[in-house]
């Protein structure tokens, strides 16, 4: 097991990389903790915590809302809790997302820990202290900075992950390729069809020759991947700046994600396309360095095109509801080269002749 402590001004979190999820009783009271699961990950792992007091959601999309966190509240209401008290959050994004809203919010914040059980969740939501839910209808509109006490990264979690998912994960995974640098990005663009490849055969975990001290090629690129989150965190806790570069290929996806009802890492994948079509359009990313990024990208299976289905004038809307807009215009990650993002504040309506100009809709 590997740690990486990140620092920042709400708190310290260990990063516990390949930890096991059953082990995680040995970092809390079970006396004093609470668990918020996931349905489905309570069916498959329930006998880890059996002697915890466990709260059950449905933990999709379309319950990450202010009902689930009132129901959850009444919860630990009925459990006595109190300021001592613990939640871990067992589960994908959705989970530890809501876990890390009702910990923050409940008795005006206590302890909290998250086990992230998706590719997804691994390297992206449960790592940095953005913890947010939906309300009418827009993404993460309510939320909260607040980091928690540890987070337990166990690869073996994935094995229960249908390809959507894990390819969700994988989006994300590129973009932290993306702004970090060549010797990354071309390690996984060398092997990531091999490895997309071996999970579609049920053998991701097995058979993988060490690299770099760690089991296998996976490993190395979800500790990667949390290494550059954790450092642009340390810096950066409450997206004042830097932090924003974490946000490529998101301004269009979260749009994308809710208007073509698609995953969200799948959506991050469109959006990074745009994102890299956009700035070779603006002159920053040149032809090679898109055609690069586009060749790794198509590696997903994932279609680049927004396709037929995307309506501009939802898009539009999305992205005036986004939380990085600022009246009519909105903060946008461009690619300067592999290994080189840049913030500039653009106007929505740029991005829609963009869109456009792409024959989005045509």
């Amino acid at each position: 097991m590997k740690t990486i402590t990140v620092t920042a001004k709400s708190g310290k979190t260990r990063l516990l990389i390949n930890e096991k999820l059953e082990n995680f009783y040995k970092y809390c009271n079970v006396d004093e903790t609470i668990i918020i699961i996931d349905k489905n990950i309570a069916r498959l792992y329930g006998d880890s915590f059996k002697d915890f007091k466990t709260i059950i959601i449905d933990a999709s999309e379309k319950n990450k809302n202010i009902e689930t966190i009132a129901n959850i509240y009444e919860k630990l209401l009925e459990f006595s809790c109190d300021r001592h008290s613990f939640i871990v959050g067992i589960g994908g994004g959705v989970v530890t997302d809501i876990t890390g809203f009702v910990a923050s919010t409940f008795l005006r914040g206590i302890r909290y820990a998250f086990v992230p059980t998706t590719l997804l969740s691994q390297v992206d939501a449960a790592i940095g202290g953005k913890n947010g839910v939906n309300f009418m209808g827009i993404k993460n509109i309510i939320g909260t900075f607040s980091q928690p006490d540890f987070v337990i990264f166990d690869v073996d979690t994935l094995k229960t992950l249908d390809i959507k998912e894990f390819i969700s994960g994988i989006g994300e995974i590129i973009k932290c390729s993306i702004i970090s640098g060549k010797e990354f990005f071309n390690l996984l663009s060398d092997n990531l069809y091999n490895i997309i490849s071996k999970f579609k055969e049920h053998c991701l975990l097995e058979n993988v020759p060490v690299y770099n001290g760690l089991e296998n090629l996976l490993y190395y690129f979800i500790e990667e991947s949390l290494k550059i989150k954790a450092d642009i965190v340390e810096k950066d806790e409450k997206e004042a700046g830097l932090r924003k570069v974490l946000n490529l290929g998101h301004t269009l996806a979260h749009a994308i994600e809710i208007t073509e009802n698609i995953p969200h890492g799948a959506a991050v994948i469109k959006g990074t396309k745009f994102a890299s079509d956009f700035s070779t359009k603006e002159g920053f990313l040149d032809i090679e360095e898109n055609r690069k990024i586009t060749s790794l990208l198509e590696l997903t299976g994932v279609s680049l095109s927004l396709g037929i289905k995307t309506d501009r004038d939802k898009i539009k809307e999305a992205l005036f509801h986004d939380k990085k807009k600022k009246g009519d215009t909105i903060d946008f990650v461009f690619i300067k080269n592999i290994g080189s993002v840049f913030i500039s504040n653009i106007k929505i309506e740029k991005i829609m002749e963009a869109i456009d100009d792409m024959c989005i809709n045509r």
